[in-house]
Order: structure tokens, then sequence, then C-alpha cells
């Protein structure tokens, strides 16, 4: 299984945010199931761990992710038993990563051109942090306008416009997400969404 990295030294933005690496924002709680679990058992080791992610491993080696979206988009909304769902079939492969030397600047232009909100990141063939869009948006909400500039860049590339129509600043934490729902007066992501105990 190819995992995808991305490293780059050059970033076309100014500033000091451009040269912190995510290796000094990204958060060391990495956990890792193998394969052979399945959603059940991932969900109840996010609960135990406080994470929001899982790194899933075949013979010690990091083969995909899954994310809280990933359980409620392909599971819960599915109305499938967690328990009879296999870890593989939820996953999202291969994992994108950055190396702990890359920029801010430049994490955050890969996950919009992903359409992510986490990157792993990598040292050598070992995972050992994730990094998120509000671990970002943590230096400098500055970075909302970077952003929606490397949108704007995505959108020039010939990517369908109609994928953006529905992205916005989030209005309780500030992130510029690609998916906003107004719950009681309030534009929120879908982090947020869940945090307020709302649901599609």
């Amino acid at each position: 299984m190819v995992v995808q990295e991305h490293n780059s030294e050059d970033s076309s933005y100014g500033g000091i945010e451009s040269q912190i690496p995510v290796g000094d924002l990204m958060s060391r709680n990495v956990v890792s199931l193998d394969a052979t679990c399945n959603v059940f058992e991932v969900a109840r080791e996010m609960m135990a761990k406080g994470t929001g992610s899982v790194i899933i491993s075949r013979e010690s080696k990091p083969i995909g992710i899954i994310t809280e979206r990933d359980i409620v988009g392909k599971v819960v909304k599915q109305d499938l038993t967690p328990s009879s769902v296999p870890a593989t079939e939820t996953m999202s492969s291969p994992i994108i990563m950055v190396e702990a030397s890359t920029n801010v600047i430049e994490a955050s232009r890969l996950m919009v051109k992903s359409n992510i909100r986490r990157l792993a990141v990598n040292k050598g063939e070992d995972i050992v942090g994730i990094i998120t869009d509000r671990d970002i948006l943590t230096i400098s909400p500055g970075l909302n306008t970077i952003l929606e500039n490397l949108i704007e860049m995505n959108r020039e590339t010939g990517i369908p416009e109609e994928s953006y129509l529905e992205r916005g600043i989030c209005q309780r934490c500030g992130s510029y997400v690609d998916e906003l729902t107004s719950v009681n007066g309030l534009a929120l992501c879908e982090d947020c969404r869940e945090e307020e105990g709302y649901y599609d």
C-alpha cells in the first residue's frame, strides 16, 4: 500500500507563521489499531484515548486512517452495526502525510487540495503525530485568509466551483471549512455541530 507523503521548503506566503513546522503544533497522541479490528473497536479506542482519529496498520505498517467523520458518515448515517463493519472498509487510504519539518502553510495547502482536515505527520517511516486545521489556526486567526486564498488557487486549477459553495468560517471555532450548517442561528463546522449534539 502506497502512503502519500508531501514535503516542501518553499512557501508563497510570508510572515512568521510560514516558518513554523507542523512538528511544533501536532498532537503526539497517535493511536493505532490492527487492520483486523472493526469500527466499534475503533470508536471505543477513540473514546478511551481522547482522540478524533485512529491509524489502521497491517504488520505494523500504516495503511489507512479512520476519523470520527468517517464513522458518522460511513457507518452511523448508513444505519450499520459498528461491530459488523471492518475498519478496512471505513478507513481512508492511502494516508496523506507530511514530514514534521513541513511548514504550516504547505500543510494548509495540502489539506485544501486533498479536502481533509487532518494530516498524519511522519519522521522517516514512523507516524509521530497528527495535525488538524484547528491546530494550525491556533497560531494565527489570520490563517483563515490564507486558507481562503488556497481555495481560490485550487478553483483556478479547474476544480469545479460548486465544490466550494458551502465553504466558510465556523462562527464557533473559527475554522475555514468546506461545509457549514446553521445551528441555533450560528454557522458551525462538523466538529462543532457534533459538540452541540447535532447531526444531519
